[in-house]
């Protein structure tokens, strides 16, 4: 594929990162962490009313200190994937700790394909230092971004982990896959907001009434591979645990909507216990369910 002008623009702003470490960009975060915050309020409204709707037992006080903590949050995750695009793998791999792949290993081993779904829920690009690749052929499911340049730009910067495969052609690829016998891990972000016509099933999440995708659960039931919730959590500052929890064995045993309802269910858990590590920027919440007559 062609690389756009932009695509080498923004590696060309990105190349002097790499001369100092992670801790003094964090300045820089900070800083923008007051012209997004307290300048340009950054989808501020979206975000206080995400927290009033999925908290309503905190106080004011409590969610204000919420919303502050995430601002910093996303400003963080904004400056860390920006040094990402440069950085010595090898010598930034201690910043990722890894919990589970031992048991995600085990089931590779019995000749079971894999998918790990995981939420918007810490930085998830922090998986770039997930060096210890499994021992399969392992693809990172990602939604082509709307710009060409920042398109080309993510995709090359998440190859590093995984090989990038487009949302659209998933279920494709991955169905051909089993049918040939070849053995895969995926990837895959799975707490998105469905189109409207693509709304089938709704859950409560987050205190809210929620339409969920189904195309994890689709792909899983299909090629009854092993689903993991991944969590992908900052311990602190510059530093993520991704921790591999098994959800289901058996998927193709499922009924409909347990597996994504499983996931929802277990991405609540992360969020309650470190709320501001979720995207609250994202309209989640933009369509309302229709009330039975």
């Amino acid at each position: 594929m062609k690389k756009s002008i932009g695509y080498y623009i923004l590696l060309g702003a990105t190349w002097p990162m790499q001369l100092f470490p992670l801790e003094f960009h964090y300045l820089f975060s900070d800083l923008l962490y007051v012209f997004v915050y307290r300048v340009v309020r950054y989808r501020k409204k979206v975000v206080s009313t995400n927290l009033n709707n999925s908290f309503p037992e905190k106080s004011e006080k409590e969610k204000k200190e919420i919303e502050k903590s995430f601002y910093h949050s996303f400003c963080d995750m904004f400056i860390e994937t920006l040094y990402f695009t440069h950085l010595n793998v090898q010598k930034e791999e201690k910043r990722l700790q890894i919990e589970g792949l031992d048991k995600v290993e085990e089931y590779i081993a019995k000749g079971k394909n894999v998918i790990a779904v995981t939420g918007h829920f810490g930085n998830w690009e922090f998986l770039q230092l997930f060096i210890q690749k499994l021992s399969v052929r392992t693809y990172f499911v990602y939604k082509r971004l709307a710009n060409k340049s920042f398109d080309q730009f993510y995709r090359e910067l998440r190859s590093r982990a995984a090989i990038p495969l487009e949302m659209k052609q998933t279920f494709r690829q991955l169905i051909t896959d089993k049918r040939n016998h070849k053995s895969f891990g995926a990837l895959m972000i799975s707490d998105q907001r469905p189109l409207r016509h693509e709304i089938k099933h709704w859950i409560t999440f987050m205190n809210q009434d929620t339409p969920v995708m189904l195309g994890t659960e689709k792909i899983a039931r299909k090629t009854d591979a092993a689903v993991f919730y991944l969590e992908v959590k900052q311990i602190k500052r510059g530093y993520h645990k991704a921790t591999f929890e098994l959800l289901f064995e058996e998927p193709a045993q499922t009924s409909d909507y347990e597996i994504t309802d499983g996931f929802m269910k277990r991405l609540e858990k992360s969020i309650y216990e470190s709320p501001h590590q979720y995207l609250w920027t994202h309209k989640r919440w933009k369509y309302k369910k229709e009330k039975s007559t």
